[in-house]
């Protein structure tokens, strides 16, 4: 799974563990999917999610595809 990898890379950057690492990174999350900016909001809104609060993963994921220009 390329998000581990990730995971682990910052990790070891930082020494700390992958666990940590996503841990932080959904705090986070949570912290700007709470901001009420409604261009805030736009933007999550452009996200699938598959529950209710974006994941590390999703994130990691909706970062790369817009990265890439999809």
């Amino acid at each position: 799974m390329r998000e581990k990898t990730i995971y682990q890379k910052i990790a070891e950057k930082y020494n700390t563990t992958p666990e940590e690492v996503r841990r932080e990174m959904q705090i986070a999350i949570d912290a700007g999917f709470d901001n009420p900016d409604p261009a805030v909001q736009e933007e999550w809104k452009k996200m699938t999610l598959k529950g209710e609060r974006p994941t590390p993963e999703e994130v990691i994921n909706y970062a790369v595809k817009k990265l890439k220009g999809k």
